[in-house]
């Protein structure tokens, strides 16, 4: 099989006969680079181009007439026996026709060649992302029963403990429970005894 070849008698080979192309490409599958040299047989010819064996000889004679395919060197063929010998033909690949502007392969976009540049991949391989469950940071309180596999259920409650190098430090803010170490305001849950918000707040407002 010829690449060349086969472009050629695709793109470039002149004054083909619509009926005769997939004749010519068959012949064109079996040559050399130089598109010499091409014996297939003529049941393998009617076999590409879905055609009788009959039909398939009327193409390679309207070939023959208009100069697209020659006879070749004989001696290609000739370790096959003589009865079952197919002809050898060489394309005329020196003839060529010209290509229509519209088709310019910088004006048309090719099968393989992407019109818009893709976009630029960051090949870093200094950049490293652990899975959450890798990372020291990040710390888990599950909530619920124990399954089987050792696993507790996907319902969770994040933690507010953060491990920093000094050691763990825990969050504090007026949406936050306080230090379970101090005393609690005995009438508002979650509030200092000795400093509660909501306590000084009655009293300015003379509930207390």
């Amino acid at each position: 099989m010829s690449i060349e070849a086969v472009a050629w008698a695709l793109g470039d080979a002149p004054d083909v006969p619509p009926q005769c192309l997939a004749v010519l490409i068959g012949l064109a599958n079996h040559a050399h680079a130089n598109g010499r040299a091409a014996f297939p047989s003529q049941d393998r010819l009617a076999f590409y181009a879905r055609k009788s064996v009959r039909s398939v000889r009327r193409d390679l004679d309207e070939l023959l007439k208009l100069g697209l395919i020659r006879r070749g060197d004989q001696r290609h063929a000739v370790f096959l026996p003589a009865d079952r010998r197919p002809v050898v033909y060489d394309l005329a690949m020196e003839r060529r026709r010209p290509l229509p502007g519209a088709l310019d392969p910088l004006a048309e976009p090719q099968s393989g060649r992407p019109t818009e540049a893709p976009e630029a991949v960051d090949n870093r391989e200094d950049v490293r992302v652990r899975p959450v469950g890798d990372r020291e940071d990040v710390h888990v309180r599950t909530t619920g029963r124990t399954r089987p596999s050792g696993r507790t259920p996907t319902s969770y409650e994040p933690s507010l403990t953060i491990n920093n190098q000094k050691g763990p430090r825990s969050l504090r803010g007026a949406a936050l429970p306080t230090n379970p170490a101090d005393a609690h305001c005995s009438r508002h849950r979650g509030s200092p005894a000795r400093n509660c918000g909501p306590c000084r707040s009655e009293a300015l407002a003379g509930d207390r």
